[in-house]
């Protein structure tokens, strides 16, 4: 049914009729797509009219366009039924969320990106974990080495010490029984 035409007709001030044709006859349209695009423009509006109440301390902001730009924004804002002050602010307003959501989507991104970062730092340290206690255990099992090499010097140390007193003893021994003789010897030679 949307291919189905209706007719509307109305009755409009001469001016207001004269700066409508000018306008379709610049853009090259016909009254019947402007009057549809009017009407859809202000049944499904772009840009919210949006209610300014107590907007707290507040800045002018001023500044120039081309004259038949300007002519467009009066018919736009005329047939939306909303204000310049209206149609700035909500430009302003759109622009401004746009680009927070696109900045908050960027900081995000760098949140994810440093928490991957981070997961790397974690597995790379635990690998260095792993090898510190990798040295740390051949460290200790070279400690345990020096330890048994140690208690072994002394075992020899031990037995070198009993030979040599054993050495000692047979000497003492030999030299006893050598007194011995020499006494009986010389006992004798008395």
């Amino acid at each position: 049914m949307a291919d189905e035409k209706k007719g509307i007709t109305v009755k409009i001030d001469a001016s207001l009729h004269a700066e409508i044709r000018e306008f379709i006859e610049s853009n090259g349209m016909t009254m019947a797509d402007f009057v549809s695009q009017a009407l859809y423009n202000e049944l499904h509006p772009k840009i919210q009219p949006q209610e300014v109440k107590n907007m707290g301390p507040t800045r002018t902001m001023a500044f120039q366009m081309p004259e038949d730009m300007f002519q467009r924004l009066k018919d736009y804002l005329h047939r939306h039924g909303i204000t310049q002050k209206e149609f700035v602010l909500g430009l302003v307003e759109a622009e401004i969320k746009r680009d927070e959501e696109l900045i908050n989507a960027q900081n995000a991104a760098k949140l994810d990106e440093a928490a991957e970062d981070e997961e790397l730092d974690d597995e790379e340290s635990e690998d260095e974990d792993e090898e510190l206690d990798d040295e740390e255990s051949e460290d200790e099992d070279d400690e345990l080495d020096n330890e048994e090499s140690e208690d072994e010097d002394e075992e020899l140390d031990d037995e070198e010490s009993e030979d040599e007193d054993e050495e000692l003893d047979d000497e003492e021994s030999e030299d006893e029984d050598l007194s011995e003789e020499q006494d009986e010897d010389f006992s004798m030679a008395m």
